[in-house]
């Protein structure tokens, strides 16, 4: 391990852990809307993003396809646990403060169509990215795929949303053992 960062048990690999501080520091710091993009079969990431949404009385909605496939079958069998009543539509998201919202959503990648990627480019059909949004990108880029997150983190500065990548903060870990 680098620096400051704790490491998992003997791997060398960071713990997981230090993902939910460092959304906690951001989800601490955000006034406005919060987007988590994450893979959609990161499931543990998805629930580190509802804690720290629930706890700070924020209502989640899973947006993208594969991310809403994945969270229901992920909460029908008891992987994913966050309450129907902390939970909403992404098209209701007008009828709420944006202090109290988070979606957790996929395109980390840059994927083309995918639903950061979409929100970027002002071609989402419900939601679009606004000055004050904050927008976390927790995953590193494959490789192949820096050019298109690299071109989609700057849309959504572009767009003013305060975006935090894993250049800015510890955002993501890998998966992989060392």
């Amino acid at each position: 391990c680098v620096g400051s960062v704790r490491c998992g048990e003997g791997t060398g690999v960071p713990s997981e852990r230090i993902v939910g501080e460092a959304f906690d520091r951001i989800f601490d710091g955000a006034n406005g809307r919060i987007f988590v993009a994450t893979f959609s079969s990161h499931v543990a990431r998805m629930q580190e993003a509802v804690d720290a949404a629930v706890q700070r009385g924020r209502n989640v909605a899973f947006v993208g396809r594969g991310m809403q496939n994945v969270s229901r079958v992920a909460r029908e069998l008891g992987i994913l646990k966050i309450d129907e009543d902390d939970m909403f539509d992404a098209r209701d998201a007008i009828h709420y403060q944006d202090s109290k919202l988070c979606f957790i959503i996929t395109g980390s990648q840059g994927e083309p169509g995918s639903a950061l990627n979409r929100m970027a480019l002002g071609e989402h059909r419900d939601i679009q990215i606004e000055p004050g949004d904050t927008v976390v990108v927790s995953a590193h880029p494959i490789p192949g795929n820096e050019v298109a997150v690299y071109t989609m983190i700057n849309e959504l500065f572009r767009l003013g949303a305060n975006v935090v990548y894993s250049a800015r903060e510890t955002v993501h870990v890998s998966g992989h053992g060392s």
